[in-house]
């Protein structure tokens, strides 16, 4: 990809997020440079050294159509969409308060604090972040995937939304569990899972998982479950994982 390309990428984006601000009359600079960070970084979770003119186009206008529905779901009720007010427009200082009337309540003092709204990118990041710990560090320890994966899995969160990112993530990792699972029967003549019953049974339940947790939640229990087994066994394989070799710490 070479640098003209990539000026003309930075060029695309900065006018497609400014062509969505616009239409929708956001005009706060801060705001518009959140969006254009957030979309950028989407975008090039998508892209590769191979990637054409056409693939960039069709890349940009997949995340600018999904941009537009996360700008659409956090603008407040009404006709526009409006910056931050300023200190001369505060609302403490627009509204008008109403008279006490005699015998009323005495009115506590307004205590001056504000709440800060969340920006766009700031409230992803924070649906991510459980998300990324949970790949970062228990699916890696439970050797569920590598390093390396944990980080490409990182980058495909970006421009998706979180709700759909998290079920492509576990139904892949199901896959990876099951097939851990699958090998370690096989092996073992059913182990702990000795029966066509228990078998069936532990495969509903990897499939009725629909949430990373839950999945890193049963891939624990499956351990646990197995780990009794070699114990009570003496199998000469007590102390690794599904997936690899692990030391836990007492």
């Amino acid at each position: 990809m070479d640098n003209q390309f990539e000026k003309l990428i930075e060029i695309n984006i900065s006018g497609r997020v400014f062509a969505i601000c616009q239409s929708r009359r956001v005009v706060d600079p801060t705001i518009i440079g959140y969006y254009t960070d957030i979309l950028r970084k989407a975008v090039q979770a998508h892209l590769n050294e191979e990637c054409s003119p056409t693939d960039f186009n069709r890349i940009l206008a997949e995340q600018a159509v999904w941009l537009e529905s996360e700008i659409d779901q956090m603008a407040p009720p009404g006709p526009e969409t409006r910056s931050a007010p300023t200190l001369e427009e505060s609302p403490l200082e627009a509204a008008p308060q109403p008279e006490e009337s005699e015998g009323s309540a005495p009115r506590k003092r307004p205590s001056g604090y504000i709440p800060q709204a969340k920006s766009m990118p700031e409230r992803l990041a924070d649906q991510r972040s459980g998300m990324e710990h949970l790949l970062e560090k228990d699916c890696v320890t439970l050797k569920l995937i590598t390093p390396g994966q944990a980080k490409l899995f990182k980058r495909r969160l970006l421009g998706q939304e979180p709700e759909k990112a998290e079920q492509e993530l576990v139904a892949e990792l199901r896959n990876i569990l099951h097939g851990q699972v699958r090998k370690f029967i096989r092996k073992n003549a059913g182990g702990p899972w000795d029966t066509a019953t228990l078998q069936h049974e532990l495969r509903m339940d990897i499939v009725s998982t629909r949430t990373l947790r839950s999945l890193v939640t049963l891939a624990r229990e499956l351990l646990m479950e197995r780990e009794q087994w070699l114990q009570t066994n003496k199998n000469s394989l007590s102390g690794r994982l599904f997936g690899g070799k692990i030391r836990f710490n007492k």
